[in-house]
C-alpha cells in the first residue's frame, strides 16, 4: 500500500460533525495521506448532513459549511462513470450496496485501502478476503 487512501462519506462526516469517530478522523486528516474519493462522496455527504439537520443533531449553518469544505479534504476525485460497472459487479456478486461498492471498486482498482467509519462495511470486506483494501477508522469496542 502507498500513502494514499480512498475515503468514504462516513469518515468525512466524523471529521465535520461531532461523532464517536471525530478524533480519529481529525488525526487522519492531519497526516500526510493523499485522499482520493469518488465523486459520489459529495452526494452521500450531503445526505448525511441533511439527516443530521433533520434530527436536530447539527445546525443548518454547520451542515452547509461542511458541505462547502468537504472538497478541501479530497486531493483527487474519481469519476463515478469509471466505477459504475465494477461497483455493479461487486454489489451483485457480493451483496454490498452499490454505494459501498463504488468505494471498494476504487480502492481495489488503485491498490489502496478504503478508510471507513462503517464497521459493517469493513467487517464484510474483511470477510470477503479484502483486508488489504479496507481500514476501519477506529476499532470497535
Amino acid at each position: 500500500m502507498t500513502d494514499e487512501v480512498v475515503l468514504d462519506a462516513s469518515v468525512a462526516a466524523d471529521h465535520f460533525f461531532p461523532q464517536p469517530g471525530s478524533l480519529a478522523a481529525w488525526a487522519l486528516f492531519q497526516s500526510d495521506l493523499r485522499v482520493i474519493a469518488p465523486d459520489l462522496i459529495f452526494a452521500e455527504f450531503a445526505s448525511v448532513a441533511t439527516r443530521l439537520v433533520r434530527h436536530g443533531q447539527v445546525s443548518d449553518t454547520l451542515a452547509r459549511e461542511a458541505i462547502k469544505q468537504l472538497r478541501l479534504l479530497v486531493d483527487e476525485v474519481a469519476t463515478l462513470g469509471d466505477l459504475a460497472g465494477p461497483a455493479y459487479d461487486f454489489a451483485r456478486r457480493y451483496g454490498f450496496s452499490v454505494y459501498d461498492s463504488v468505494y471498494l471498486a476504487l480502492a481495489r482498482r488503485r491498490g489502496l485501502r478504503l478508510v471507513t467509519a462503517d464497521a459493517r462495511l469493513a467487517r464484510r470486506a474483511v470477510e470477503m478476503g479484502w483486508a488489504d483494501h479496507v481500514r476501519l477508522l477506529r476499532p470497535q469496542p
